[in-house]
């Protein structure tokens, strides 16, 4: 990643914006370009929710700004001054002004429309950005104002006073879309107040791996606990799309706890949030996304009609806006004001525009232009998530895409829109060869159930099953696929370990319940060919071809649905997550079970069942879908085999033979080949399995007890299966009811 130095504005600049009063000189050119009107003594120049398409300049006279709320009961006030601008917040956010402005005397004010405005950038270019400089920290100062009294407050009529106890000691911080703020390690420097945009936490573990932690949305605080524990940073911050940050020095930090006691409590509520790495919770303000950006993978691709079906289908989950250029440029009622470049007058304007549009909806749906346009550039760094959206059958080449998604930070998804009778997905690898895309979803057009899946997926309301290995026992899987489809549960995304691979494929694949339980039936029924065991106990060649059958040429990219499965290395000893590439070998790794299955060759490695290391995924399911609901089904046994006598520490395998073809010889209890086997493969996983529990990483964790099913006992479908069901279906129901009664009161909120 670049080294990023945050840009801060200049001393002088932002001195010179501190004042929103001209000097004499200033108010001469203000004057040649403004119409002139009269106010007499108490008229009300403006009144508190009105709205202006003008902002003024006090030329002569008294004008006083009455406050609100609480300090207007109380009868203060803030005395303007002459050559003092008025109105200007509202003018650049086209809201409502906020305060009543008095004439206590005779007065006589300067107007200014927003064609007078425009016609300075050219005449008059530095007071054009005097202007600029003004408004945008006046912007900056009524976001943060109302950030700090949700923070550190509430202060009441105080806050102004706040703002101006600490306005010298606060630096106002621009960060890209995918720069980093600070990074793990890094010395504290002050604390940081995200005023717009969206940035995410990230934390490098001993291993080398790079974990995501929480997303810090506009009104939080960022690196206070460093601040606070005078340790270095325990995270890497970077921007997910262009953001406004406020920098507080240690003295304005400590200066805004002790101005109000609340603000200790607050902020020790973040500090235990963080500290103990709590995960995110559904339904809050956190929600995966804000912003979704559209973008067309060429120009056969129109991207107008899938918008508008996407923005419907997300409004069944909050507030939704759809943003184009032509609607934008609509709306603000300004030719091309959508294409501006920063350095433009209207920049500032659709900036704060944009701003207000996510404060007031839960979710904005940009649409890029058809061609590449400071428009599409815009929708790139504004958005949480960007989505490619592109014709199955067109030529899968996204080059000319590729320079603007290469971002190492860049978030980005893959659309295939398919036509309405396609009978799978094909050909998928063929898109990555040019890029690559974080996911990568398939959508059949007019075709309600896909739509409303993707629409889950992007709200963060997807719903995730996660299938864990148990061997013969994962048959109960399909009593639990059986259950949700009967209680009208979507499958939005798939994966499994062991048994439940196979299984979850057939699931991704799109099958119903009855077509998984019938594949299963015909592809399990005689899969066991025992062999002499030098390698393993089964030769293999059974299970193989039975997969290879039921994955049918399938590449995991092609599924219908979003799919994992987990495999083991042994050759490193890691977990291998398999997410692209020949699904049948994928899934022919995960089923290897040690000693029981040969492990399957990868290069120089040797993979074999992920049951060794993680005989439930759903931490990796956790990763894909943070936000969703993840239905967890665990069928291995709870206990492992227990010692029914004492057999002494050593036994003929031959001598239990001759007493199992002689009923009538007495023969000591011992625990079966296959059980040893199955409870040595996931002991190793035992501890994550316990974490699953006891962090409550499934939002619903199903421990289906599959009694009197054997590890390799595949002709008890039938049984694994009701026990699978019954364990299931009442679980299932109140759960979900319980989440509908959660949602509709949500909504009513």
């Amino acid at each position: 990643m670049d080294t990023f130095s945050p840009q801060i504005a200049s001393d002088q600049d932002y001195a010179s914006a501190q004042s929103n009063t001209l000097n004499e000189q200033e108010r001469q050119i203000f004057t040649e370009y403004a119409e002139l009107k009269k106010v007499c003594a108490n008229d009300y120049l403006v009144s508190e929710g009105d709205g202006d398409t003008c902002f003024y300049l006090l030329v002569t006279g008294n004008l006083v700004k009455e406050q609100s709320g609480k300090a207007k009961m109380l009868g203060m006030y803030q005395q303007l001054e002459e050559g003092e601008l008025i109105g200007l917040l509202s003018f650049f956010t086209e809201e409502k002004h906020l305060n009543s402005i008095l004439a206590r005397s005779d007065s006589e004010v300067a107007i200014v429309t927003r064609e007078i405005y425009d016609s300075l950038l050219t005449e008059q270019p530095l007071l054009w950005k005097k202007l600029q400089s003004i408004g945008l920290h006046m912007m900056r100062k009524h976001r943060l104002s109302i950030h700090l009294d949700k923070l550190f407050g509430p202060f009441g009529v105080m806050l102004p006073f706040v703002l101006t106890d600490i306005e010298n000691e606060l630096e106002w911080v621009t960060l890209p879309s995918g720069q980093t703020l600070f990074r793990q390690g890094d010395v504290p420097d002050g604390a940081y107040i995200l005023v717009a945009g969206r940035l995410q936490m990230t934390t490098k573990l001993l291993d080398g791996r790079e974990v995501v932690n929480d997303a810090i949305l506009a009104g939080e605080t960022i690196g206070e606990t460093a601040l606070l524990t005078n340790q270095p940073q325990a995270h890497t911050v970077y921007a997910v799309r262009d953001s406004e940050l406020v920098k507080l020095s240690n003295y304005s930090f400590e200066l805004m706890l002790q101005r109000n006691t609340r603000a200790i409590h607050n902020i020790a509520q973040i500090l235990g949030k963080r500290l103990t790495n709590l995960p995110v919770e559904k339904g809050t303000t956190k929600a995966p996304v804000r912003c979704i950006s559209l973008l067309p993978a060429n120009d056969n691709i129109q991207l107008s009609n899938f918008a508008e079906q996407l923005c419907s289908t997300l409004s069944e989950y909050g507030s939704t806006k759809h943003l184009s250029s032509d609607i934008v440029n609509s709306e603000l009622a300004t030719e091309d004001i959508a294409q501006s470049h920063e350095n433009e007058a209207t920049s500032l304007r659709l900036v704060e525009w944009l701003h207000s549009q996510e404060d007031n909806c839960q979710f904005l749906l940009y649409q890029s232009d058809q061609k590449w346009s400071e428009w599409s550039a815009r929708c790139v760094r504004q958005t949480d998530q960007v989505i490619v959206v592109a014709e199955a059958n067109s030529e899968p080449n996204l080059t000319s895409l590729a320079p603007h998604l290469c971002g190492e930070r860049q978030r980005w998804s893959l659309v295939l829109l398919h036509d309405f009778d396609t009978d799978r997905p094909r050909n998928t690898a063929a898109w990555l060869k040019s890029a690559s895309p974080d996911a990568i979803y398939h959508v059949r057009k007019e075709h309600a159930a896909d739509l409303a899946r993707l629409t889950r997926i992007l709200s963060g309301n997807a719903i995730s099953l996660v299938l864990g290995g148990g061997g013969a026992r994962g048959f109960a899987h399909l009593g639990v696929i059986k259950a949700m489809e009967e209680l009208n549960i979507p499958i939005d995304m798939v994966g499994g370990t062991s048994m439940g691979a196979p299984i979850a494929g057939i699931v991704a694949q799109g099958a119903t319940a009855d077509e998984v339980m019938r594949r299963a039936k015909q592809a399990y029924h005689k899969i066991i060919d025992f062999t002499f065991p030098l390698v393993s106990v089964i030769a293999g060649k059974r299970i193989s071809q039975t997969i290879r059958e039921q994955t049918q040429g399938w590449d995991i990219e092609d599924y219908w649905l979003p799919f994992f499965c987990v495999s083991t290395n042994l050759t490193t000893a890691l977990p291998v997550i398999h997410q692209r590439g020949d699904s049948w070998l994928a899934i022919r790794s995960s089923v290897s079970i040690p000693g029981v299955l040969p492990p399957v060759p990868h290069g120089d490695h040797l993979l074999v069942d992920g049951g060794v290391l993680n005989n439930l995924p759903v931490d990796i399911m956790r990763e894909i879908n943070p936000f969703g609901v993840i239905i967890a089904v665990d069928v291995a046994p709870p206990v492992g085999p227990k010692a029914k006598s004492d057999y002494g520490t050593e036994i003929s395998g031959w001598y239990l033979l001759i007493q199992r073809l002689f009923p009538w010889l007495k023969a000591p209890s011992v625990p079966s080949l296959g059980s040893t086997i199955m409870q040595a493969m996931v002991a190793g996983s035992a501890l994550k399995r316990q974490q699953i529990i006891e962090q409550k990483q499934a939002d619903l964790y199903l421990n289906i007890h599959v009694k009197g099913v054997g590890m390799l006992q595949f002709d008890a479908q039938a049984k694994a299966t009701k026990i699978g069901y019954k364990g299931s279906f009442d679980r299932l129901k109140a759960h979900f009811k319980s989440s509908d009664e959660k949602s509709e009161i949500s909504q009513e909120e």
